[in-house]
């Protein structure tokens, strides 16, 4: 089998690392150690960046445990809005996956604004990127259908404000508070606004963690769920759009993914996007 160079995010590859693990022995792929960032700023909010370290994934067994040693810990992260620049600080956060992040409290998000990122490692690695925040989406409401043969499970329902935009994008993130580690990417959980209907209706799903098996995108009901919308823009449509398709495709073993996600980061793999967005809390009653 020929070599590949292979790379993927560190939440990805614990999603894929069992079935890369049942591969035959001549599968090999070459690379790692090349930087992956996964980086926004929120309409309103504070940028958060998580930096790790590509790897080279082969037949050999690898335990989850050694994949903290691919976080990069110790990077100069800064964000510039044009007018002044920050930097960003390093520490541990449980309630993000991998459970460290570079932030700061001083410079929020605000739409039309351009932000760059600039990023700089220990080892010499560069990586810079830029992002705009698109006008902030809305919610209007939400509404909740019961699942077939499912007494406890419900979909969940979001209606864009003003039934969307034509030419704007949709990203949703949800969290069930109490059982999540924080808001996660909601399963297919994006959208164009061309093709939404009328009312702006979205299916708001759960994110999906990684190394879960017996995985529902419904909701329970009880459930108390952060939503969060986000209007994006193209470029982070098609990697979102590239994001899902990857996840779903790479835990069959039929279909292996080879193809890297597509990036906005110069010097480097991953994302840095503006997000216009705005977060709701739903409990969701019969």
């Amino acid at each position: 089998m020929s070599r590949t160079r292979f790379h993927k995010t560190l939440a990805l590859l614990l999603a894929s690392l069992p079935l890369f693990a049942a591969c035959d022995a001549d599968f090999d792929v070459e690379g790692g150690n090349e930087l992956v960032v996964e980086g926004w700023i929120d309409s309103g909010g504070f940028p958060v960046v998580k930096l790790t370290r590509t790897l080279a994934v082969g037949s050999d067994y690898r335990p989850t445990s050694e994949l903290s040693d691919c976080i990069e810990r110790w990077a100069v992260v800064r964000v510039s809005d044009g007018e002044r620049t920050v930097t960003l600080v390093g520490h541990s956060d449980d309630s993000y996956y991998p459970p460290y992040v570079y932030t700061t409290s001083e410079m929020r998000g605000v739409p039309g604004r351009t932000y760059r990122l600039t990023v700089e490692c220990l080892d010499g690695t560069r990586a810079e990127a830029e992002a705009t925040i698109p006008p902030p989406a809305s919610i209007d409401s939400f509404s909740l259908e019961p699942v077939a043969l499912a007494d406890t499970l419900c979909q969940l329902y979001a209606y864009v404000g003003g039934g969307g935009s034509d030419d704007a994008y949709y990203k949703l993130f949800t969290c069930v508070l109490g059982k999540d580690f924080g808001l996660m990417s909601a399963y297919f959980g994006i959208a164009s606004g061309a093709v939404l209907p009328a009312d702006g209706r979205m299916a708001v799903s759960r994110g999906r963690q990684n190394m879960e098996f017996g995985f529902s995108p419904y909701f329970t009901y009880g459930d108390r769920v952060m939503v969060k919308l986000a209007r994006i823009d193209s470029t982070a449509y098609a990697f979102w759009r590239g994001f899902e398709d990857m996840a779903d495709l790479s835990r069959n073993p039929l279909f292996p993914v080879t193809n890297n996600l597509r990036s906005n980061i110069r010097g480097g793999f991953g994302y840095w996007f503006g997000y216009g967005s705005c977060t709701q809390t739903v409990v969701l009653h019969p």
